[in-house]
């Protein structure tokens, strides 16, 4: 049988049992042992109109393709050629990642014949002069000393027959020219000047850019974002719209750092894998860093002397906040002050424990998953407080919000700000980038809010006519 203590005697130790016991030197183990790595990332399509690279070509006043003396034709014939172009460079996208060049051509020499011929030596020249247009087609390829370098290179047509008949034998000057193409084709794109479009300059000048730190304020502090690329792709391709587009894909680690702004000392270009991406993407994942610190002097300004009404009778004033990671959550510790109408007033220390989550409808960083205790010289003060640890924790969960939403705003605007540039080949420009909470992990030192920002990539060459 009960007695008449028995029920509430109980019903204290139901309280106890009920609550969990917040030990902040001795916080549980956290299931993260390390932090993702903010791997930012950006594939920018570049396209070159094959009109630019024409345009260059044709525009370079060293029409001598080649020259040579005493090339051995075999069976005892030389000749001396020089070859002059005369027209217009055409260049032509094909099928295939292919472009066709219509190069129109001089060619002047002599075909010398050194035979003995019944026992006579015979050498004579015969002078010749004839005007070709050959098709020659292949496939461009930037090497790794970032040349545009020409693959299986083929002689389509030579817009006229290269056999030649004289007396009585046959002579073919299509593979004497053909040995000489590619090395034509080389002194070409090198006499265009087509330093504006330097394969290299184009990917160290968007390095560069890429790594560049930039600056957001927060709440009175400069946060300076920068990335160390570590990674570049880069693939080449002939469209059927006549453009040379260049896929280029950059991939680096983001840190973050507040204070003084960071001296990036500039790296060189890292050698080159092939870019199998064909997509417009910026995604960049920015690591903001809000230190205990700071935390605890916007929560101090925000709750401390601030009233926490129990209930009619009774409210608490915390003071002295300080925030420390707690395993996966954020420990929020504060003293407090009990007042209470008619009775002494009491004076403790609450724990409020929560794990960081961001708030979309408030943008504000809130905790969740909570956990509540109280410790004080007075018993039963600690259970009548224990007693109305929901109310408490609810009102605590209310008034411990950090606003991130400024923050935010300013960061979007920095990200169109930051994500216009201009280089020596072009203008760059961020397309409506987005800017969302990733994740948000506890440290020893801060809670990292893990921003992602995507977008896509407008590039506008300059003109180079």
């Amino acid at each position: 049988m009960f007695s008449k203590y028995t029920l509430p005697v109980f019903f204290i130790l139901f309280v106890f049992s009920s609550c969990k016991s917040i030990k902040p030197n001795n916080p549980p183990f956290s299931s993260v042992t390390e932090l993702p790595q903010a791997i930012s990332k950006a594939n920018i399509p570049i396209e070159i109109p094959l009109s630019y690279i024409e345009d260059n070509l044709n525009n370079t006043r060293n029409s001598k393709l080649f020259s040579e003396k005493g090339l051995e034709l075999g069976s005892g014939l030389f000749a001396d050629l020089d070859v002059t172009r005369i027209g217009k460079i055409s260049i032509t996208a094909l099928e295939n990642n292919t472009i066709r060049v219509k190069l129109p051509m001089n060619l002047v020499g002599d075909m010398k014949i050194e035979k003995r011929v019944f026992g006579q030596n015979l050498s004579t020249n015969f002078p010749f002069n004839e005007n070709l247009s050959p098709e020659i087609s292949f496939i461009p390829e930037i090497g790794k000393n970032w040349d545009l370098s020409i693959k299986n290179l083929q002689i389509d047509n030579w817009g006229r027959s290269m056999k030649y008949n004289l007396l009585g034998f046959e002579i073919d000057l299509d593979k004497v020219v053909k040995s000489q193409l590619q090395k034509v084709l080389d002194n070409q794109l090198a006499a265009a000047d087509l330093s504006q479009l330097d394969f290299k300059n184009i990917a160290q000048e968007t390095w560069d850019v890429f790594s560049e730190p930039y600056t957001i304020e927060q709440e009175g502090m400069e946060v300076h974002f920068y990335t160390i690329p570590n990674k570049l792709k880069v693939k080449e391709k002939i469209t059927q719209d006549q453009k040379l587009v260049l896929y280029l894909g950059i991939e680096g680690e983001m840190f973050s750092k507040i204070g003084a702004k960071p001296i990036i000392p500039k790296s060189p270009l890292p050698n080159i894998e092939p870019n199998e991406n064909r997509e417009n993407e910026i995604e960049l994942v920015l690591p903001l860093i809000l230190r205990y610190e700071d935390l605890d002097g916007y929560l101090n300004n925000e709750m401390a002397g601030k009233a926490i009404k129990i209930d009619g009778k009774t409210e608490m004033v915390p003071t002295n906040l300080k925030t420390q990671k707690y395993g996966d959550k954020t420990l929020l510790s504060m003293d407090f002050t009990g007042i209470r109408k008619g009775k002494k007033d009491i004076k403790g220390k609450m724990y409020f424990a929560g794990k960081p989550v961001f708030d979309a409808a408030t943008e504000s960083l809130r905790f969740d998953e909570a956990e509540f205790d109280v410790k004080s010289d007075n018993g039963m003060a600690n259970i009548g407080i224990r007693l109305k640890k929901r109310k408490i924790m609810n009102q605590i969960k209310k008034l411990a919000n950090y606003p991130v939403g400024d923050f935010l705003s300013e960061a979007r605007k920095e990200m169109e700000k930051q994500g216009k540039f201009e280089t020596g080949f072009g203008t760059f420009q961020v397309i409506n980038p987005t800017l969302d909470v990733e994740g948000i992990y506890s440290t020893e030192e801060d809670v990292r809010i893990y921003l992602k920002s995507t977008g896509k990539m407008e590039v506008r060459l300059k003109d180079f006519k």
